[in-house]
Formats: structure tokens, sequence, C-alpha cells
């Protein structure tokens, strides 16, 4: 009967305390850090096989928050005969081997994002110029960037420098927001109260229990 009366006790007690440390474990809390950032670009665009190209960019901003003013990027690209710009991360979705996938990093210092992009540009060949678009998908940080995930928005003007690498110089404007999951702090010194609480509440229990024996 003792025993029966102390697992009745205890059972609630594991119980809850499981499912307080359960529910701290899942509860997340979500921090939107605002951003938009102008950069002076530099892209060389250099064929590897027939109308596939690698492509390296280059930006540097003055007004990028967070220590994110230099931006690099690969990515690969084909163009039709008008002058669309096609951009993909895997060159071998345009059926080229051997080349790496593409990234794009923001900020050098502590703060840094992960991503990849999204993209389109026409070249006009009659006055040299370019203008693109597209997404930039952030999957992930360091810093304050740690666990970020969302999808920037940007767009470019170029000049075009023909050659055996042409060369794009322009401004791009990159904006948006990003957002950063962060686990709430587990509640140690509650969870270690209840502990506590819980111990002395089980040798109490015990202990009137073989008082009453006594007596008996």
């Amino acid at each position: 009967m003792i025993l029966h009366s102390l697992k009745m006790w205890i059972v609630p007690f594991v119980i809850t305390s499981v499912s307080l440390c359960s529910n701290v474990a899942r509860a997340t809390a979500q921090t939107i850090f605002p951003f938009i950032g102008n950069y002076r670009t530099t892209v060389n665009i250099t064929p590897i096989s027939g109308n596939v190209s690698q492509v390296f960019e280059v930006g540097l901003s003055d007004d990028a928050p967070y220590n994110l003013g230099l931006y690099k990027g690969l990515t690969y690209s084909v163009i039709d005969d008008k002058g669309n710009l096609t951009f993909n991360n895997n060159p071998e979705v345009f059926g080229v081997q051997g080349f790496p996938l593409g990234y794009i990093v923001f900020g050098d210092g502590a703060n840094k994002l992960f991503g990849t992009s999204d993209a389109s540009a026409s070249v006009n060949f009659d006055n040299l110029t370019a203008k693109g678009s597209g997404i930039v998908n952030i999957t992930g940080g360091e810093g304050i960037f740690k666990n970020a995930i969302s999808r920037l928005l940007f767009s470019e003007e170029d000049t075009v420098n023909l050659g055996p690498t042409t060369t794009l110089n322009g401004l791009a404007l990159v904006s948006g927001s990003i957002e950063v999951s962060q686990k709430v702090p587990e509640p140690t010194m509650i969870v270690g109260v209840i502990v506590v609480f819980g111990g002395l509440g089980i040798g109490s229990f015990a202990k009137r229990k073989r008082t009453a024996r006594k007596q008996h």
C-alpha cells in the first residue's frame, strides 16, 4: 500500500519535470534584423564550356549594417543570343561537371551570412550595359546571425567591359530582413528547485509512513 501510494505521487512529478524540460527545449524566439545595403560591385564572367560561364562577384558597401560591408559570390550562368543571362549555383544544371558549387558570403568579421542566389540579367550589347535582379536565399550565418534564414531581394545595374573575361562594374541594392531563431535559455534554477523539493517531499512521505508503522 505504501509503495503504491509512493508511486502515485512520484509519477506525476516525473512527468511534470520531463514535460517542463521538453517544452523548454522546443521553445524558440525569433529575432528580426532589417537589412538594406548599397554595394559597389565587380563581376567577372569567364566562359568555361560553350555558353556556360563561371561568375565571381565582389561587392563593397559603406552603409550596409551589422559589419556586412563585404560581399562575395560564386555562381554560374548561361547566355542566349539575345543577351539574357540565367544564373544557378550548381554548374551541373547547365551540364558542366567538375566545378565547385556556388556560394554567397556577406561579411568578413564576426558576423557573417551564408547563402545562395536565384537571379537573371540582360545585357545590352549596343550600349554595353546590363541589368539584373533576383533573390538571395540566406541559409545560415555566424555571430549574431547563427541559425539565420531569410530571403533578401537585390537589383543591380552595370557597365559591361567585353573581353576573354567579361567584367561588369556597377551598383547593387540588397534589402529585406534576416530572421534568426534562438532557443530560450533553460530555467535550470527552477528545475533544480523542483527536483530538491520533490526529493524532500519523497523523504518526508517515507518517514511519516515508517513512523506510522512503528506506532502500530
